[in-house]
């Protein structure tokens, strides 16, 4: 079948199964007050949530509930297209009550947004057959490899870090594989997460609940379709997405993957600074019984740790309608613009950091109750912070780079 009718074929498709599963789509303003709703009870599993080391079957049935997996799944499979920061908004409202769901639920609705940068036959596969269907990931490259075989390729491989591997079907894994001319070129690689050996390695000091434990697999074979060249999307744009309905299909994935990770961050020192003012309604000091709230410093603390917060969300905000504006003109992002929105995130998470530090630092001797979720928020954000993605030290330079007119030094950007 010519490629032009291929096309054509599979946009029927789309139209007709739209048409089928349509139902009223909740706005993005819902879907928000949908996560917030839940806010409570995920506050209130906080604690048990760090001690199974994983995320209780009730959290990912209550997310089921409210719709929320749906966000930027296709709407050919009964999904709800948002712009981008619907799930990253998202992710700070559930961060708010839990540190460990806000990770795993951004780790798993992310790929919601980046699956259809596959060839249609990957979402075919995986939403066709159970539109449900959760994908978790650890893009960590070098861990994997692939050989190439008649139809596809053999995939080994042992990663770290697979964050929400015991509710995921299925996992996306990086991977290089040898480019005679430029050496090792990387590649994203879907698999079903049950042809995967679990590792459990996850005894950590923050995010426990995220059970981000190592995967393995040896010489398992993936169809071509499965496998993505990450160079393809650096100005967003891929085949996959041509007959997609959606702006945020369409955005750059390597500048945008730091902002899913900064939004659960933002959330924790959202829910840390709400406590902290909650508390000081009629906390006292046990030296000398006055009020902390009367505190000049206290106070001086929360105007800080207040506008470090915003300063987050503003950043993080800017960036994605920047982008969107982008497809809306018609324009591409350059070199420059990619850099500048990576920095932006792993400032935002620096500033969260700083403001649960600041928090942390004048909530007294109480804090360090392991019953006080302050300390684990305080634990949790560090750990978040720690990604790669989010590190200050990586991205400052190679925005700092760029801008004096050097060439990048990651080659996906």
């Amino acid at each position: 079948m010519a490629v032009n009718a291929v096309r054509a074929s599979w946009r029927e498709k789309v139209v007709t199964e739209t048409i089928k599963n349509s139902k009223p789509q909740p706005s993005r303003t819902q879907l928000i007050k949908r996560a917030a709703a839940l806010v409570p009870a995920l506050r209130e599993r906080a604690i048990k949530t760090e001690e199974l080391r994983r995320i209780p079957d009730e959290t990912i049935a209550d997310l089921k509930d409210a719709g929320l997996w749906r966000i930027l799944r296709p709407e050919c499979y009964g999904g709800y297209i948002t712009d981008f920061g619907a799930m990253v908004d998202v992710s700070i409202e559930l961060g708010r009550g839990c540190a460990s769901t806000s990770w795993v639920y951004i780790n798993l609705i992310s790929h919601n947004w980046m699956l259809p940068l596959w060839p249609r036959e990957a979402m075919e596969e995986i939403w066709g057959k159970n539109p449900d269907a959760l994908i978790g990931s650890t893009l960590v490259f070098p861990s994997g490899n692939l050989k190439s075989v008649d139809g596809g390729y053999h995939f080994s491989g042992r990663w770290p870090y697979a964050s929400g591997i015991d509710a995921s079907d299925w996992m996306m894994l990086g991977s290089m594989i040898p480019n005679e001319e430029e050496g090792n070129e990387p590649r994203i690689v879907v698999v079903r997460a049950s042809e995967l050996e679990v590792i459990d390695t996850w005894f950590v000091s923050g995010l426990a609940g995220t059970g981000s434990k190592d995967v393995a697999c040896e010489n398992l074979f993936v169809p071509n379709y499965r496998v993505l060249n990450p160079a393809l999307t650096r100005e967003g744009y891929t085949p996959g997405t041509e007959n997609l309905d959606g702006e945020a299909y369409r955005l750059p994935l390597v500048p945008f993957i730091p902002h899913l990770n900064v939004g659960p961050i933002i959330g924790i020192a959202t829910g840390a600074y709400e406590d902290f003012i909650n508390k000081l309604q009629s906390q006292t000091s046990v030296y000398n019984r006055s009020r902390l709230a009367e505190h000049t410093t206290i106070q001086l603390k929360i105007a800080e740790a207040g506008v470090l917060i915003d300063t987050a969300k503003l950043l993080v905000r800017e960036n994605w309608m920047e982008a969107h504006q982008f497809i809306k003109n018609g324009d591409r992002s350059s070199v420059s613009d990619r850099a500048r929105w990576r920095r932006d995130a792993a400032y935002a998470s620096k500033c969260c950091v700083d403001a649960v530090d600041l928090i942390h630092g004048v909530s007294g001797a109480t804090a360090n109750y392991l019953d006080n979720i302050l300390q684990l928020r305080h634990r949790d954000v560090h750990a978040a912070a720690h990604q790669i993605h989010l590190s200050w030290d990586i991205n400052a330079p190679e925005f700092g780079r760029i801008a004096v007119g050097l060439p990048p030094t990651n080659p996906l950007l």
